[in-house]
């Protein structure tokens, strides 16, 4: 298998849409490659690149504290709308929770207490 970039990109161009990525260059589109778990799709609208959350995190967190990932994915990743085919970031019970609230006030209790 090629690596998750191509796949995307190989998928995006079989239906004829276009996908977007985390980064602003190739080089920060290949450093949170390892972070892609596949494409979203959503009724009436094109798929999207789907990220795994904690590992988005981790990859900030190379060059960063963990607050401070938090805080950057927060306001300038979860916070920032490219239009129709911005990512998704999916959190997973298995990892670390993260991002306790988001800019846009989506933080939902989901523990029932």
């Amino acid at each position: 298998m090629t690596n998750m970039i191509d796949w995307v990109n190989e998928y995006a161009d079989q239906i004829s849409t276009e996908v977007l990525f985390i980064g602003g260059t190739e080089e920060e589109i290949e450093k949170f490659a390892p972070a892609i778990i596949g494409i979203a799709h959503r009724f009436g609208m094109s798929p999207v690149v789907a990220y795994n959350l904690g590992k988005v995190i981790e990859i900030f967190g190379e060059d960063m504290t963990r607050e401070e990932a938090e805080e950057h994915f927060s306001y300038n990743v979860i916070g920032g709308w490219m239009g129709e085919g911005t990512p998704i970031f999916v959190d997973s019970p298995d990892e670390e929770p993260c991002c306790n609230s988001f800019p846009q006030g989506i933080g939902i209790d989901i523990s029932g207490q």
